[in-house]
């Protein structure tokens, strides 16, 4: 990026931000553009308070509009509404802003100032009541952190650097084909998150993958091709190794019978149970039991051996 446009980044500071948030701003930005971001006071002062008490030097703001191509809204996790005056100087410095980007209770201070009107945003659960109290015609659609057309906002600083990771390639003239690729894996691991939830919640019913795939939005090939890229294995078979692991679990700690653990862990029949465990681990549920039984009383020689034992088939 020209320097003349790194230059013109401009971090908007709220009383109560996010130390840390700004940290990894101006590491970030300054890494990507070459020059550090300017800090401007949102208050007039020019000393802020940090959200644990820590105070940092900024700029007043001036009368003129700043010629910021990105401007950044650095909040934290309360927010106190201010005048009206002071939403329009905000409003006025934003207008001419490529860029408009907000952290915590900076999305807040973007929606009271009217600058999100009609945007899709995120914003921290507990600043929700006052969103709706603004008025503004402003959507919170739950994310950890949203991109709609250029304005981006995040919940906390928690998410900010994942936010950073698909803005700054965009940001500093990558183009979009690295940030959408990104941002596809991004969503990728997390349907594979949900998915995982889903089969370790469901283990005594286990769900069709068609079924699990319903439920998350999205076909049953898609779900098939995430579990093949990030686990190298079909979603089927993943899900009956999480039910046997449960399964070997409840023979080696329970006195269930293994008819009971075999009902327990998604199995239509004892015979059913029996052959899918042998095929996963080389025995049958009642010789791994036994074996499990065996080393245990041996002596306090079942930790050596129960890393690197083999099960006798029976």
């Amino acid at each position: 990026m020209r320097q003349d446009a790194a230059t013109s980044v401009a971090i908007m500071l709220l009383p109560g931000f996010s130390m840390s948030g700004l940290g990894i701003l101006m590491e970030r930005f300054t890494l990507a553009g070459g020059a550090s971001p300017l800090i401007f006071s949102c208050s007039g002062e020019k000393m802020i308070s940090a959200e644990h008490g820590v105070r940092v030097q900024a700029q007043v703001l001036p009368a003129l509009p700043l010629a910021a191509r990105t401007l950044i809204f650095c909040g934290g996790r309360q927010y106190t509404a201010v005048s009206r005056e002071a939403c329009e100087q905000v409003a006025r410095h934003t207008r001419g802003a490529t860029y408009r980007i907000g952290i915590g209770s900076g999305v807040m201070l973007m929606a009271q100032s009217g600058l999100l009107d009609g945007h899709r945003v995120s914003l921290a659960e507990s600043l929700g009541s006052q969103l709706r109290q603004t008025g503004r015609p402003v959507v919170s659609t739950g994310n950890s952190f949203t991109r709609d057309e250029n304005v981006w906002t995040c919940t906390s600083e928690e998410t900010l650097p994942l936010m950073l990771d698909t803005l700054l390639p965009v940001w500093s003239g990558e183009g979009e084909d690295k940030t959408l690729q990104f941002q596809s894996e991004v969503e990728d691991r997390s349907t594979l998150a949900e998915a995982q939830a889903l089969m370790r919640n469901n283990l005594a019913e286990p769900l069709a993958t068609g079924e699990i795939a319903g439920y998350l939005g999205i076909s049953s090939k898609k779900l098939e091709r995430i579990f093949k890229r990030f686990v190298g294995q079909l979603p089927a078979r993943f899900y009956i190794g999480l039910r046997l692991s449960l399964a070997r679990d409840l023979l080696h700690h329970s006195g269930l019978s293994i008819e009971e653990i075999g009902k327990r862990c998604g199995f239509s029949s004892p015979s059913h149970f029996s052959r899918a465990f042998r095929n996963h681990f080389g025995c049958t549920p009642r010789a791994e039991r036994q074996q499990f039984v065996a080393l245990s009383e041996d002596g306090g020689r079942w930790g050596l051996a129960g890393g690197n034992r083999t099960c006798i088939a029976g």
